[in-house]
C-alpha cells in the first residue's frame, strides 16, 4: 500500500495485555497495541501510554487530547485551524502557525479578524500576503515563498527575474509535484522559463513533464536529454516523444521487468524472462515465515550476509519460498525476475481475479504475511483496521495476521472494488490510496485514449505512492495472468476498458 513494510513482532491469536505490549521490542507492531489501549484509556493512564508510544503522530495527540482534559489545549495549540483559532493564545498561533489552505474557506472578514488577532510574525505576514494577494512580497523570501505555495498554491505566475532562485531550495521538488499535477496553469507557465540546465537531475523530469502537459515537446526533449544517469522512466518517454530506438534500446538492455521495459518489450516482440526458483524442499526450515519473531531473525541475519548465494541455500524450502526470493534478488543485483505462485484458498476466483490478488500480494508484502506497517496495516495483503472492521466489526484484529483470515477479507474487498472500479489500474491505485481518492482525483481525469495515453494520465496522478504503485501492480498483474494460463500484454490492458 502507500506506506513502507515494516517486519515487527506480533504474538499470533491472543490478544496481549499492557504489561506484554509494554515488554515488546520499540516497533511499529508495539504502537499498533499501545493505539489501541490509548483508545480505551482515561486521564493520566491514557498519557503514561501516549508516552510509550514510539513512532508518535498527531493521531496519538488527538487521542490523548479527548481523554486527557490537560492535552486539549495543547493539541489545539500545535494545531490551529479556522475552527479553532479563535479559543487558541495568539502566541500559539505566532509559534506554530496556522493552516494556510483553511483560508481558501474562510470569509474576508473572518481573515481580517485573524489577522488582527495574530501578533507580529511570520504566519501573519504569510496570511497577510494571500489576505492582499501581495505575493511579490513573497518572492524575496524563499522560507515565506514556499509556505504559502506549498501550503496555500495560488494560481499566479511567477516573474522571471525570481524563477531561477526558487530552483535551489531543498523544497522544490515538493512544489514542482504538487504544481506539475495540478491545473494551476499560471504556475505551471511559469516554470517553462526555469533555466533547466541548473537543475538538480532528480527534478528534470518533473520539469519535462509540465512541458510535455503544455504541449512544449521539443523542451521536453532537451530537459530528458540533460539527465546524466537516465532511469527507465526517462528513456522510455524520449522514447515517446522522438521515436528513437537509441532510447528504447536502453530499455530492451534492461532484464529486469518493470512497467517502462516490459510494455517496451512486448513492442518490439521480445520475449521477456521469468526465472525460477529450484526447491527441493530441505527438511531444515530455518525461518518460519507465520511467526513474525523469525522474521526479524530472517532480515538481521540477511543484513550480516556476505554471501547472499550461499544464504540462499538455507532456505531451500517451499515454506520459506518467498525469503529464498528476497536473498536471490539482492544476490542478483535485482536483474532477475521472481514471480512466485505459494497457494491460497482462491478457487472461487477466475483467473484474471487470481492474476491480480497475487499482483497486489507481491506489491503489498512479497507474501510475507507476519507484517504490520507504520500505518498499521497488517498481514498478507496489509489490510486496514478500520477496512476490516467495516467487513466484520467483532472479529478479533489479531487473527487478521494469519494467512487464512487475511486472505479472507482481502477477497472480499477486492471483489467489490473490482464491481466498482473494473479496470486493475483503478483497483490497484484504490487498494492503495483508497476507492474515495480514486474516484475524485484520477478517474476524472484519466484519459486512455490521446496524445501519450494513458501514460500521460498515469504520471500526472496526484498522489506519488499510488502513482508508482499502480505502475507496479499492473505489470505484476500482466505477468501473473500469463502465467496462471492467460497470456495477455500491458499494450492490451492499457488499452482500457
Amino acid at each position: 500500500m502507500r506506506w513502507v513494510i515494516f517486519l515487527l513482532p506480533i504474538f499470533l491469536l491472543a490478544t496481549p495485555s499492557l504489561n506484554e505490549v509494554l515488554a515488546y521490542p520499540k516497533t511499529y507492531y508495539r504502537d499498533f497495541w499501545l493505539t489501541k489501549f490509548l483508545k480505551q484509556a482515561k486521564e493520566q493512564k491514557a498519557e503514561n501510554i501516549y508516552n510509550e508510544i514510539t513512532h508518535k503522530k498527531k493521531y496519538h495527540l488527538k487521542l490523548l487530547a479527548n481523554r486527557y482534559a490537560p492535552y486539549k489545549d495543547i493539541y489545539n495549540c500545535k494545531y490551529v485551524t479556522k475552527n479553532n483559532w479563535i479559543d487558541v493564545d495568539s502566541e500559539c498561533i505566532a509559534q506554530n502557525g496556522f493552516r494556510l489552505w483553511d483560508l481558501k474557506r474562510m470569509e474576508s472578514d473572518e481573515i481580517q479578524s485573524l489577522l488582527n488577532y495574530i501578533p507580529d510574525s511570520k504566519i501573519k505576514k504569510e496570511i497577510s500576503i494571500i489576505f492582499n494577494k501581495d505575493y511579490e512580497r513573497s518572492f524575496k523570501n524563499l522560507d515565506i515563498f514556499y509556505d504559502i505555495f506549498l501550503r496555500y498554491t495560488p494560481n499566479i505566475e511567477i516573474p522571471e527575474l525570481y524563477i531561477n532562485n526558487i530552483q535551489q531550495d531543498r523544497r522544490f521538488k515538493y512544489l514542482l509535484n504538487l504544481v506539475v499535477r495540478s491545473n494551476k496553469l499560471n504556475i505551471k507557465k511559469s516554470l517553462l522559463n526555469i533555466n533547466y540546465k541548473m537543475v538538480k537531475d532528480e527534478n528534470k523530469f518533473l520539469l519535462a513533464l509540465n512541458a510535455i502537459t503544455l504541449h512544449r515537446y521539443n523542451l521536453a526533449i532537451k530537459i530528458l536529454k540533460s539527465i546524466k544517469n537516465k532511469k527507465n522512466k526517462d528513456n522510455f518517454w524520449l522514447y515517446l516523444l522522438t521515436n528513437k530506438k537509441v532510447y528504447a534500446k536502453k530499455l530492451l538492455n534492461n532484464t529486469r521487468l518493470d512497467f517502462y521495459t516490459l510494455y517496451i518489450y512486448e513492442k518490439f516482440h521480445k520475449k521477456y524472462k521469468i526465472d525460477k526458483i529450484k526447491i527441493t524442499n530441505s527438511k531444515n526450515i530455518k525461518y518460519n515465515i507465520d511467526n513474525p519473531l523469525d522474521i526479524i531473525k530472517f532480515y538481521k541475519d540477511k543484513s550480516k550476509v556476505k554471501d547472499y548465494f550461499k544464504f540462499a541455500k538455507t532456505l531451500d524450502n517451499s515454506k520459506t519460498l518467498p525469503l529464498k526470493a528476497l536473498v536471490l534478488d539482492k544476490a542478483y543485483k535485482y536483474s532477475k525476475n521472481y514471480y512466485i505462485l505459494p497457494k491460497y484458498d482462491l478457487k472461487d476466483f477466475d483467473i484474471s481475479q487470481k492474476a491480480l490478488f497475487y499482483a497486489l500480494a507481491r506489491q503489498e508484502s512479497r507474501f510475507i504475511p507476519a507484517q504490520t506497517s507504520r500505518s498499521y496495516a497488517i498481514g498478507l495483503m496489509q489490510m486496514m483496521p478500520f477496512l476490516i472492521r467495516s467487513f466484520h466489526p467483532k472479529e478479533d484484529i489479531e487473527q487478521f495476521f494469519t494467512t487464512k483470515t487475511n486472505v479472507k477479507y482481502a477477497k472480499k474487498h477486492l471483489k467489490w472494488l473490482i464491481t466498482q472500479l473494473h479496470h486493475p489500474l483503478f483497483v490497484s491505485y484504490a487498494y492503495n490510496g483508497g476507492i474515495g481518492f480514486t474516484k475524485r482525483k484520477v478517474l476524472n481525469y484519466f484519459k486512455f485514449k490521446g496524445k501519450f495515453e494513458p501514460f500521460l494520465s498515469m504520471e500526472l496522478v496526484p498522489y506519488s505512492e499510488s502513482r508508482e504503485y499502480g505502475k507496479k501492480v499492473v505489470t505484476n498483474y500482466v505477468i501473473y495472468k500469463t502465467l496462471l494460463g492467460k497470456k495477455t500484454t500491458l499494450h492490451e490492458v492499457m488499452k482500457g476498458n
